[in-house]
């Protein structure tokens, strides 16, 4: 198995981890409990969060699941995005980097 296909076994059965490995449920979990936490200390306020674009698209996943698989496949490593929330609930997302 690739890592493509290693990849996608964890996005299309979001409870498998690989031995000593992270399932993507557990990992999207660990993520959103941070990213709450962080929009209550800093609501209304514009913050910069540096992630891995795998977490950054678990993320996005938990608050729109149009974000999956093909979406972090699709990001660019450098890649920066723009997340606009309100209350909790993802308004935008916008791509900044340029190639």
């Amino acid at each position: 198995m690739n890592f493509r296909e290693a990849k996608l076994k964890v996005y299309k059965d979001i409870y498998y981890s690989f031995p000593d490995g992270e399932s993507t449920i557990s990992a999207q979990g660990r993520a959103i409990k941070t990213i709450v936490k962080i929009l209550n200390e800093y609501r209304e306020k514009k913050i910069v969060i540096g992630t891995h674009g795998d977490i950054m698209t678990l993320i996005l996943n938990y608050f729109n699941n149009q974000f999956d698989f093909e979406f972090w496949e699709s990001t660019s490593m450098p890649d920066i995005y723009k997340l606009e929330f309100k209350n909790h609930e993802l308004k935008e997302v916008k791509r900044l980097w340029l190639e």
